[in-house]
């Protein structure tokens, strides 16, 4: 498929929820990508023909396209709004389209940019789980495209690479199953994992994990100063995260999610219980292997732990982690931005 034409020589991307956090690091980091370039930036229809750089002012002088508006409300296929919209797309030749929108909404994208041709990568949680019957479970919806969750690639690029290059439709990792699972995939893949004993999950975040939206416990006043845990017992991450760790979320992780007071940031920190005759050195090995092709990793070896100033802004993830030999114990840590390669 053509990619469609480009304007100084990069490819367009069309950009969905673009006056949320998320959408403000995805046209930071257009606007200075060697081979992307934002094309059209949409926000809700209060948003039409507002400067994105006046909805974020971090932006100005480098990103100030005009946003369309965009009710997506109605239902894909009738919505002339929605059919419009990707109808002006295919006339400007945007073949790519980059979803930071909720799920719900996602889903009512997905299907009509697909079915025009586009390539959608989607940052929230709508194409994460398979089958559809696990989204009233863990996402309190129906979901109202089950067809299309046989299409999605899971972005985890780093252990996907291929299989996301191919894809037309990516489901892009929530930001605790990222860090989670760049840290737990190399000892479960290489077989170093106790499958008898649990796996304790905790991780902090931002309070930009949230998004950009007016809520009485993310105030400043209710946030600063103060770590609580919150989404117990069974957080909607930890079905991804078992899934894709090949764990049982009710019986082998135990996963706790934290709301510290950072703008942004995400730190894990994950306790397993090592087979019996594995080493130290077993488990370095197994990092090195997974990850010697993975530039955006970086392994910082056993007994240097990672920090999330170490990673603010970038898209990397930095993992350190302990091994206590004895008692068969190792604990892992992993540290991303979680608006950056946590979206």
């Amino acid at each position: 498929m053509s990619d469609g034409p480009t304007h100084d020589g990069r490819t367009g991307v069309a950009l969905f929820g673009a006056t949320g956090y998320s959408g403000r690091e995805a046209a930071r980091l257009l606007q200075a990508h060697p081979f992307f370039r934002l094309a059209a930036a949409y926000g809700g229809r209060e948003r039409e023909g507002v400067a994105l750089s006046s909805v974020h002012p971090s932006l100005r002088g480098l990103v100030d396209l005009p946003c369309r508006g965009l009710d997506t409300n109605g239902v894909p296929g009738t919505d002339g709004r929605i059919d419009s919209a990707v109808a002006r797309l295919r006339e400007e030749g945007v073949r790519h389209a980059l979803l930071a929108t909720p799920e719900e909404t996602s889903i009512r994208l997905a299907g009509p940019l697909l079915g025009a041709g586009l390539k959608v990568v989607d940052l929230s949680g709508a194409f994460r789980l398979r089958p559809a019957s696990a989204y009233p479970e863990w996402y309190g919806f129906e979901h109202r495209a089950p067809e299309l969750l046989a299409r999605a690639v899971y972005g985890l690029c780093e252990w996907e690479r291929n299989a996301v290059a191919a894809a037309s439709l990516v489901a892009n990792p929530g930001c605790y199953p990222t860090s989670a699972l760049l840290a737990l995939l190399p000892l479960r893949r290489a077989d170093l994992v106790d499958a008898s004993a649990a796996v304790v999950i905790n991780a902090i975040s931002g309070a930009s994990g949230a998004g950009r939206r007016l809520r009485e416990d993310l105030l400043f006043c209710e946030v600063e100063g103060s770590i609580r845990p919150y989404g117990q017992p069974r957080h909607r991450h930890l079905a991804e995260i078992a899934a894709s760790a090949g764990l049982l979320a009710e019986a082998e992780i135990l996963f706790v999610p934290h709301l510290a007071p950072i703008d942004r940031g995400l730190l894990c920190t994950i306790a397993l219980r090592l087979r019996s005759g594995v080493r130290a050195e077993d488990v370095a090995a197994a990092f090195t292997r997974a990850y010697a092709a993975a530039p955006f990793v970086r392994l910082l070896g056993e007994g240097t732990l990672p920090s999330t100033n170490e990673v603010r802004g970038s898209n990397a993830c930095a993992i350190g982690w302990s091994c206590d030999e004895p008692h068969r114990r190792a604990t892992l840590f992993a540290a991303i931005d979680n608006l950056v390669k946590g979206a």
